[in-house]
C-alpha cells in the first residue's frame, strides 16, 4: 500500500510539474509588416520552437536543420515550425533574417516567456515541441547533429494530441 501512495504522488507530482504555455501572440519579425503571429490561429496546432540568439555560434548552424524541418512539414498545416528569437534589439532580427532567410515565422520571445516556462537548462539553442494543448511534448538542447530523429519523434507525439 506504501508504494501505491509513493507511485501515485510522484506520479501526481510530475503531472503538476509539467511545461506548459498559453496561446501566446508574438511579434511576427520576417513580414514586411508588424505582423503578430497568433497561436490561438491555429486551434489544433503543434508548434516547434527553436530557442536562439543571434550571437550564438550553434544557433547559427541549426539554421539549415531548422528550415529542412519546416519544409519537410510544409504540407502539414498543423505543424508550425518557429524561430523563436531571445534577442531584443530589431537589428539582430534583420540580420537573422538577411544571413539564414528562413522559410518560416521569425517571432520575438518578448519577456522570454516562451523560454522561462519550457526551458530546460540554461542556454541556447533549444527545440520546444508543444501540443495543441499547449503541454510541451519533447525538448533537445543543443546542435541538431543526431537530433533530427528525436525532434521528429517529438513532433509526432504532439500530432497524436487534438483540440477540435
Amino acid at each position: 500500500m506504501r508504494c501505491l501512495l509513493i507511485a501515485a504522488t510522484l506520479l501526481f507530482a510530475s503531472a503538476a510539474s509539467a511545461a506548459s504555455i498559453p496561446m501566446y501572440d508574438f511579434p511576427l519579425k520576417n513580414s514586411d509588416s508588424r505582423d503578430v503571429y497568433k497561436m490561438s490561429e491555429h486551434e489544433n496546432g503543434v508548434f516547434v520552437f527553436e530557442a536562439y540568439r543571434l550571437s550564438c555560434g550553434y544557433c547559427n548552424d541549426n539554421a539549415p536543420a531548422v528550415d529542412a524541418l519546416a519544409t519537410e512539414y510544409a504540407a502539414n498545416p498543423r505543424v508550425q515550425v518557429l524561430d523563436l528569437g531571445l534577442d531584443t534589439n530589431d537589428a539582430d532580427y534583420a540580420e537573422w533574417i538577411a544571413r539564414h532567410q528562413p522559410n518560416h515565422p521569425v517571432i520575438q520571445d518578448t519577456g522570454r516567456r516562451v523560454y522561462n516556462a519550457l526551458k530546460t537548462a540554461n542556454g541556447v539553442p533549444q527545440v520546444f515541441v508543444v501540443n495543441c494543448k499547449g503541454e510541451m511534448v519533447g525538448n533537445h538542447v543543443g546542435t541538431w547533429d543526431g537530433a533530427g530523429a528525436k525532434i521528429r519523434g517529438f513532433v509526432e507525439r504532439a500530432l497524436q494530441t487534438t483540440c477540435k
